[in-house]
């Protein structure tokens, strides 16, 4: 938008120089220039940059700012936020109470400031700032943010900004009461200032996020895995057709003329030539019959319709490709944790050495017995703003394996993909971008790296494409809010932020869902014991914060279905933390579900309850005197910050003081339970129970936590009866 500046400044305009702007009558404020660039009425406030180097853009209000409803703030249905917005900003910038005017390349923090507070207040139908609950809304902003950030970290600085408003709504009160501006009637920040609360925000936030869900992550995981394998291939030898190096070659072909019924010819190489082939070889394409299946799993492709831009068998060409493209992507960062940034960042082509693909390396584990591949790629996001290296570990195999991880096959599969372009590429990133038309671009396309916001829609398309979410219910099994899986299924999946993959991951670290086919549970189980087995985590900050921020929504969502009553808890600890939270469980037994996973996080951050898990259980350490595993290793109790990784054991934790499980163990114990009965069982049948005391204990103690948690052990006592009774015992 082109900024004309007016020649007069506002407070010498005539005829309005005589006037208190807070004595202006709408069409005179329309009319008030606020700055010698911009008027009251416009849509675009601006200051002329005053600082060396600023941005022009730093200096604007566009009050056209989309809300995070994706509604505008011009809009009529918020034209009294509008009025008193404006007339907030005016008076900062044209009479403020303390009388320093803020400088001009602030005006970008304002805009947003307002857009947090705004979208917020559209929310929940507020319209005026008399209306306005700060505590609600300080409350609020961590689950605000997180949700509507496309990202998994909420800094302190993005706290301020949420907060920015705030204190003018109290230090301009007079002035905007005179205006006809209902405003504050206490001093939000009173007893502590907005940074105080900008910190808990951030902090906060770290339990807000949720990974996907499991009802979602399974199908999509699944999807991306099937997508990966002989699919993959297929696609891979469409491309070949499409841009076929048969041009310029000599190739013989069938002709009724010559006596051998063939003839050698030179194929065309302009584009007609070209396309002519290419829709004959597609007609005639054949895709693969996967293993267990009858027919092939895509149907054949068509060039019967044309399309506008080219056949409909090029345009499921561009279909097929973009599958494979995102799957490889999704697996990528799904399975290492990455950022999307880092994803962009990594470089196409392969070491000529190893015959990895580039910023692969393959380092042996702490015990030698598996191969660790590890990623470097370039870290975009960091305290200092510059970029630099970071290692991510996409996997892990055992030595002399021929396997390789998922995520490693998808960087071959995106050199292979990208290779018509490679040669006039602009960029060395693995990822290319260009032309987005029903059709691939042509091979002679000079195409550019992809942007991060092209990669969002894309991973979207691919839910919508090729996840089937029409048969969610209503709500996951651990949910945070009712009818959570609604907004899923309505939305085909269109809800989805690519930092939930990396809570996905997190979360994954902790327990790999059984239901995960094969590959995915190998890859999971891998790439969990590399972590514990290398160190990575403790190598990378930026997966602690991971592991940290998934821990601590982990233990909200254990302490809320403890207090609804969905989830009883065993353990030593699991019974102190039943008999802490019954006054927490009458104060949220009749409110909405979001507002009681509110008061658990009040609880739990009030509480500083801290949490590490492991497969069969979670360590609270809040008496530390009581830690088992710490006594083992005569550890003094200053030092005790932690379980100890070393001597912690199941039969250890389970008669801890500080041990805690509920039914996302139950897996564990159950098959501890039965694998301890048989064998003691098996024993006792053979008359030589003398040495087998110790697995007795073992199976009544998993005995006794399985019905804590309300699992039936009678039918597993079923299961191992019908094991001893099998023929051949």
């Amino acid at each position: 938008m082109k900024l004309t500046p007016f020649v007069n400044h506002p407070q010498l305009e005539a005829p309005l120089s005589h006037r208190p702007i807070w004595e202006l009558t709408p069409t005179e404020f329309y009319q008030f220039q606020i700055s010698p660039l911009c008027r009251g009425g416009d849509v675009l406030w601006a200051l002329p940059p005053t600082t060396p180097g600023s941005k022009t853009t730093s200096c604007r209000v566009n009050w056209c700012m989309e809300l995070h409803d994706g509604s505008r703030l011009t809009e009529a249905r918020h034209a009294r936020r509008l009025i008193w917005a404006k007339k907030l900003m005016a008076l900062i910038l044209c009479a403020p109470a303390d009388g320093k005017v803020p400088a001009p390349a602030s005006l970008l923090q304002f805009q947003q400031g307002f857009k947090w507070l705004v979208s917020w207040m559209a929310i929940r139908g507020i319209h005026t700032p008399d209306e306005l609950d700060v505590q609600a809304y300080i409350q609020d902003l961590p689950r605000f943010i997180a949700e509507s950030k496309d990202d998994d970290e909420i800094t302190v600085a993005q706290g301020n900004r949420a907060l920015v408003i705030l204190p003018f709504l109290w230090s301009e009160r007079r002035l905007l009461t005179k205006w006809g501006v209902p405003t504050l009637t206490e001093n939000p920040f009173r007893d502590h200032g907005s940074n105080h609360f900008a910190k808990a925000i951030a902090t906060k936030a770290q339990g807000w996020t949720p990974p996907l869900p499991d009802e979602v992550a399974v199908p999509l995981f699944n999807q991306v895995a099937w997508w990966l394998g002989e699919p993959a291939e297929d696609v891979i030898r469409l491309l070949e057709i499409v841009y076929d190096p048969l041009a310029g070659t000599e190739i013989e072909i069938s002709t009724p003329i010559s006596k051998r019924g063939a003839r050698k010819h030179v194929a065309g190489v302009g584009d007609q030539a070209r396309r002519m082939r290419a829709d004959r070889f597609l007609a005639e394409f054949t895709f693969s019959v996967l293993s267990g299946d009858s027919q092939t799993w895509h149907a054949a492709l068509s060039e019967a319709t044309e399309t506008e831009r080219g056949g409909r068998a090029k345009a499921q060409v561009r279909i097929l490709f973009d599958a494979v493209r995102e799957a490889c992507a999704l697996c990528i960062q799904g399975f290492s944790g990455i950022r999307i940034s880092e994803l962009l960042g990594i470089q196409e082509g392969f070491d000529p050495k190893s015959g990895l693909p580039k910023g692969v390396r393959i380092e042996d584990s702490a015990t030698g017995l598996y191969h660790v591949y590890v990623l470097r790629t370039i870290l975009s996001k960091t305290e200092e703003g510059l970029p630099r290296e970071m290692d991510w570990v996409l996997g892990m195999c055992p030595q002399g394996s021929a396997e390789e991880p998922l995520p490693i096959r998808a960087l071959r599969l995106l050199n292979r993909l990208h290779a018509p372009w490679r040669a006039r590429a602009r960029t060395n990133r693995l990822m290319l971008a260009g032309s987005v038309g029903a059709v691939l671009p042509t091979q002679a396309s000079a195409l550019g790296p992809m942007n991060s916001d092209s990669l969002r829609q894309a991973m979207k398309r691919f839910i919508s494409r090729w996840v089937d979410l029409s048969d969610l219910p209503a709500e996951s099994k651990h949910k945070i809010r009712d009818d959570d899986l609604v907004p899923w299924r309505k939305s085909k999946g269109s809800v989805f932020k690519t930092h939930m993959l990396r809570k996905s991951w997190a979360q994954f670290m902790f327990a790999v869902d059984p239901r995960l086919m094969p590959a995915i549970q190998l890859q999971f189980h891998h790439l969990s014991m590399a972590m514990t087995d290398t160190g990575y985590i403790g190598n990378n900050p930026l997966l602690v914060d991971d592991m940290d921020s998934v821990a601590t929504q982990a233990r909200n969502q254990m302490i809320l279905e403890v207090v609804l009553g969905r989830s009883p808890l065993a353990g030593k600890m699991g019974e102190q933390l039943e008999r802490a939270t019954r006054a927490l469980a009458d104060q949220v037994k009749d409110i909405p579900t979001s507002d009681a996973y509110n008061a658990v996080v009040d609880y739990c951050e009030q509480a500083q309850l801290p949490i590490f898990f492991s497969p069969y259980g979670i360590c609270m350490p809040v008496q530390t005197h009581e830690m088992r595993c710490q006594d083992e290793a005569s550890t003094p109790l200053l030092l005790r910050k932690q379980p100890n990784a070393r001597t912690r054991q199941p039969s250890l934790c389970a008669g801890c003081g500080c041990f805690v499980l509920d039914a996302r163990h139950a897996d564990f114990w159950a098959s501890r339970y039965m694998d301890n009965w048989l064998a003691y069982k098996r024993a006792e049948r053979s008359g030589n129970v003398s040495g087998y005391r110790v697995i007795e204990e073992r199976a009544k103690q998993a005995g006794k936590l399985l019905k804590r948690i309300g699992v039936d052990v009678v039918q597993l006592d079923s299961q191992v009866e019908r094991a001893l009774n099998r023929p051949g015992f």
